[in-house]
């Protein structure tokens, strides 16, 4: 489970209003707007950024992690290369957060646009790809 890390850029709020795109609640609705409004499992915020861990309402391993990096204005799905094809469970969530100190990415939202990419494994602190 994890491993190498996509962070793929899925909705670019750098044109839209500033009451969206400085809103955390507005930036979130945006999200479930593209995302056939599935089910909000976690939400945290960070200065820098906003995390939340989606699951589509009857299938509880449907889920998927998405960061917000307030300042660029864009969300990112968070993906990684690993046997989870359809998708993550809470418990896969709370994981990503403890055993894998997932905040370290989270509060450094930056990090997701470099092309350099992450390794995210159990047990470890993210560390770079290259």
């Amino acid at each position: 489970m994890f491993g190498a890390m996509n962070a793929l850029p899925v909705l670019d709020l750098r044109s839209a209003p500033e009451k969206i795109a400085n809103s955390a609640d507005r930036a979130v609705a945006r999200l479930l707007e593209i995302t056939d409004h599935p089910r909000i499992e976690r939400w945290i915020q960070f200065p820098k950024a906003v995390f939340v861990f989606l699951v589509v309402a009857g299938d509880p391993t449907s889920g998927a992690f998405y960061v917000y990096a307030r300042q660029a204005k864009v969300w990112y799905w968070i993906d990684f290369n690993d046997d989870q094809f359809g998708g993550y469970a809470v418990a896969d969530f709370d994981r990503l957060v403890r055993e894998c100190h997932f905040f370290d990415i989270v509060e450094q939202p930056a990090v997701l646009a470099k092309k350099s990419g992450w390794v995210v494994e159990l047990g470890a602190r993210p560390r770079t790809a290259a």
